[in-house]
């Protein structure tokens, strides 16, 4: 047919498009990639595919995203989610954000998969939806069309099993025997409460009055306070007992100074846990070490129920909860 617009075909009844070798990501791929029966239908759905190819490219709603959203977020989580919009920009930046895919996106969890494993592959994939809701709300992109599309690896695609480790009262009380004074502390704060590491590491004086413990939650930047009782009162005596030299610090290094640096790291206070748990298994019974967040986890699977653990734990979500910090293996009870 005469006076259709460049790299257009009328072939079988229907109108279609040749993408150049660059755009093809854009069609779906295709060679020959049909617009609709129809010559208005061609034109809108043409029309649709040039406006997304004007929006921004992904790249640029990165860098956005980590001027504007990222510092929101605790350090620990900055550090998780830097990395991954590192591997983003390379691999998807230079796409305009509104030809973002589910297609698309399978293809590079697939790609990264075979690289790093779908571990990482979820992980990138949870930051680009974050992006992407981002990109909605800043109205570059009308939705998110990732969002409840494109799915996660999980144990039926071969992702390893979630940890799952549940450190009994015997265990703990192993480790004890040849934990350091300040260690012992630390866990008997973290037993009492649930608070994460670095936030127990946190812990200044002044969050302790006589009736509450304050607790600066860095994941969400909100506080929690607790109601002073007499097992966290002298879980918290304990450890201004052994404190290496004065400090504001609850739990600090020898220095006085807090174990996190500002990076949201605590090598020194990691190695000598890890130090701790080899001498453990040396000397004591422990066949197996356990890590700070496994002390969370009991904390969560020894709750009475579901939504004091989520209550402790101070999860938004009660799925997290349950998924991954009720650890501990229940009878069920017979119908009869």
């Amino acid at each position: 047919m005469k006076d259709m617009p460049k790299r257009w075909q009328y072939k079988h009844g229907a109108y279609y498009y040749l993408p150049r070798l660059h755009e093809r990501e854009m069609f779906d791929g295709k060679t020959w990639y049909r617009l609709g029966k129809t010559y208005s239908e061609a034109l809108r759905a043409f029309a649709e595919i040039q406006d997304l190819q004007l929006t921004e490219k992904l790249a640029s709603l990165i860098d956005r995203y980590e001027t504007e959203v990222l510092p929101t977020r605790g350090i620990s989580t900055q550090n998780g989610y830097k990395v991954a919009l590192r591997r983003l920009r390379k691999g998807l930046g230079h796409n305009p954000a509104g030809s973002i895919s589910p297609k698309l996106m399978y293809r590079y969890m697939d790609a990264l998969t075979k690289k790093k494993g779908m571990q990482v592959a979820n992980t990138d994939l949870k930051v680009i939806n974050q992006v992407m809701n981002a990109a909605v709300r800043w109205g570059v992109i009308e939705r998110n069309p990732l969002k409840g599309t494109v799915k996660y690896f999980g144990k039926r695609d071969g992702l390893a099993k979630a940890r799952d480790r549940y450190v009994e009262d015997w265990e703990l009380a192993a480790w004890q025997t040849v934990a350091t004074r300040q260690q012992r502390a630390f866990a008997a704060i973290v037993m009492l409460t649930g608070i994460r590491k670095s936030d127990c590491l946190r812990i200044m004086e002044a969050h302790v009055s006589e009736t509450t413990l304050m607790v600066d939650v860095t994941k969400n930047k909100r506080p929690v306070v607790f109601e002073m009782t007499d097992a966290l009162q002298a879980a918290i005596e304990e450890a201004r007992a052994c404190k290496p030299t004065r400090s504001l610090y609850l739990l600090p290094n020898s220095k006085g100074e807090c174990y996190v640096n500002e990076r949201g790291e605590s090598k020194p206070w990691d190695k000598s846990w890890r130090r701790s748990m080899t001498r453990a298994i040396e000397l004591s019974d422990l066949e197996e070490g356990f890590t700070r967040h496994d002390l969370r986890a009991k904390v969560g699977s020894d709750a009475e129920d579901e939504r004091r653990a989520q209550e402790l734990l101070d999860h938004t979500s009660p799925s997290t909860t349950r998924q991954h910090y009720r650890r501990k293996k229940r009878a069920i009870r017979p119908v009869k």
